[in-house]
């Protein structure tokens, strides 16, 4: 049952919203809304057609190496009406490349550290996405294009957009051999959407606008919503968006944080060493008996990206899904070994503003820091890490985002800081700083951060009379840095859910919102938020997401650095994943991948 992903409009999973505060993350036409899809018909159990078709310490800094130039982000597809739900059950997948071989397994490369296991409550969702499935997933044959049924086999939506019905898969189980039912995925969604106290929802502010969930029998769920929003389905298809079994929710009492809970994806864990590596393997009695082709994970825990570039070089791994800019440059010059792509990403770096603790509540103060920072060679500083793009609160990718030469001419964006440090200046003293203000920038001890990004941060920063002492902690502790509430600045890294930016704004930006860390509140910004949600007119749309923005600098929550590029990078014997395809960051399952050695 594919659904066109509203001409990429709302169906990024970078990393999901929870994902990215443990692991890093992540310019189109603007589409037409997507229409209701039609019922469809009752779906046959086969298998679908191949579709069309992070760290060790850094040395000092060498000479900046230029961005890639030879390879620009993809292009978002054309706005398309959603498809019709296929009849054949497009859920049940197989590799494109085929025949595929089995055996073998895939080493990977990038940051696999995690502050705890509940892909609810902000673990890495990269990491552990391997052992669930999800109701429905994006399809990795079509380059991501496409939603296509996991734990479901069909879907219908009411012509009113306010219930979607699913028919679930039968015949599936848990590792724990606990059979999979309706009972479980209301137990998940419902724990997103309330959860017990003690313990956090990442993605809460993405299930506002479920008013139900029920089961009628054991397969099949349906969710009722109180208002129609175009982002349901591309939030159900992310990583961090898995299913649980409700015996393994209602044993821990609603907290998984310290558990693996057992899903019923295509691998198991066999070990872990905390900060060193995973390894996982194979499920022998997954539902899709096509899958897994390989016998196992192993991942390695690299967090800076050269270094990720360098095990895929030298084929101690066999991919990475972002790697360094000279690292890419290297492997971009061996095509018949290494493949290369370049993406645009839903993640970006940026600043946290502490909106809860003085004297960072005044929006003055907030917007000083916010002018004070220069985009440009904040770039420039990072250029041999991660490529990033002149952006405000929404990714590039985004049909709403104002191109890049527009930008630099804003206030706080522009090359020239001259009249931005003197407002900056300004905004200080009428916020009642006299003499030099102090304040802490907590970061990851990662080098890329900790060496490049903080100090250029702190530099830029004392230019108008702020000191900033650099602490860092480990990056899988920035979460629980967040949750703690006592930061002034965090250097850090956000994802946004989907390409959509109403996604991240409702989890980020409005009051009482899962992920305000900051604990800011705007009433006048929460109501331009709620109305950009229903919004089905995409030109008055586009206004009011400009007019959000536009609040943002003003009464600065965040202080934006850039949306980033991911470069990942694998060697040519990977197959299955459609890497090349690939229109947009998706670090998940390996599912489909096959060695072609």
């Amino acid at each position: 049952m594919p659904v066109s992903r509203r001409a990429f409009l709302s169906g990024l999973a970078a990393s999901a919203a929870a994902a990215a505060l443990a692991a890093c993350a992540a310019p189109a036409a603007t589409p037409a809304p997507a229409k209701p899809a039609e019922a469809p018909k009752p779906a046959a159990p086969a298998p679908a057609a191949p579709a069309p078709a992070a760290t060790k310490p850094a040395e000092a800094p060498k000479p900046a190496a230029p961005a890639p130039a030879a390879a620009k982000p993809a292009e978002a597809p054309k706005p398309v009406e959603a498809s019709k739900p296929a009849a054949t059950d497009s859920g049940v997948l197989k590799a494109p490349d085929g025949p595929a071989k089995r055996g073998g397994i895939l080493k990977a490369a990038f940051g696999v550290t995690t502050s705890n296991f509940d892909l609810n409550q902000g673990a890495a969702a990269h990491v552990l996405i391997q052992l669930y499935n999800n109701l429905i997933r994006f399809n990795p044959n079509d380059g991501l294009a496409t939603i296509i049924p996991e734990l479901a086999t069909t879907w219908t939506k009411s012509p009113d957009g306010k219930t979607f019905t699913f028919t679930l898969r039968e015949g599936v189980k848990f590792h724990d051999g606990t059979v999979f039912s309706s009972a479980d995925v209301v137990a998940t969604y419902m724990r997103v959407k309330n959860p017990v106290d003690g313990t956090i929802s990442a993605n809460k502010g993405l299930m506002e606008a479920v008013a139900k969930i029920e089961a009628p029998n054991a397969n099949t769920v349906v969710f009722t919503m109180s208002k129609p929003v175009p982002y349901l389905l591309e939030v159900l298809a992310n990583p961090s968006m898995a299913v649980y079994s409700k015996k393994s929710i209602d044993e821990n009492k609603g907290d998984l944080r310290k558990v693996i809970a057992p899903g019923t994806g295509a691998f198991k864990v066999k070990d872990h060493k905390a900060g060193e590596r995973w390894i996982f393997e194979k499920n022998t009695d997954y539902w899709n008996k096509e899958l897994p082709y390989i016998d196992g994970i192993e991942m390695i825990h690299a967090a800076a990206w050269s270094d990720r570039g360098t095990a895929v070089l030298t084929q101690q791994a066999d991919v990475s899904w972002n790697v360094s800019i000279e690292t890419w440059e290297e492997g971009k010059k061996k095509p018949n070994d290494v493949k290369v792509n370049l993406f645009p990403s839903t993640g970006a770096y940026m600043l946290y503003l502490n909106s809860a603790k003085k004297p960072l509540d005044n929006a003055g103060i907030r917007r000083a820091i916010h002018l004070s920072l220069s985009r440009q060679d904040l770039f420039i500083a990072f250029q041999t890490q991660e490529p990033m793009e002149l952006t405000r609160y929404q990714s590039h990718a985004s049909p709403y985002a104002l191109p890049p030469a527009d930008v630099a001419k804003l206030p706080a964006y522009r090359k020239d800081k001259t009249a931005d440090l003197e407002e900056a200046k300004k905004l200080l003293t009428a916020g009642g700083v006299t003499g030099t203000l102090s304040l802490e920038l907590l970061c990851a001890n990662v080098a890329p951060h900790a060496e490049l990004l903080a100090p250029a941060v702190q530099g830029m920063l004392k230019k108008v009379g702020i000191e900033v002492k650099i602490r860092t902690v480990e990056r899988a502790n920035l979460v629980e840095e967040l949750k703690k509430g006592q930061y002034d600045i965090m250097l850090n890294t956000i994802g946004f859910p989907t390409v959509d930016p109403v996604t991240g704004w409702l989890l980020n930006f409005k009051t009482g919102s899962s992920q305000n860390w900051g604990k800011y509140s705007n009433p006048e910004l929460d109501k331009l938020i709620d109305s950009v949600e229903v919004e089905q007119d995409e030109a008055k749309r586009k206004q009011l997401v400009n007019q959000v923005e536009d609040i943002l600098d003003k009464d600065s929550p965040w202080a934006m650095i850039g949306w980033t590029n991911h470069l990942p990078m694998w060697r040519s014997y990977v197959k299955g994943l459609s890497l090349d395809k690939r229109k947009f960051v998706e670090w998940g399952k390996f599912d489909v991948a096959w060695l072609d050695k």
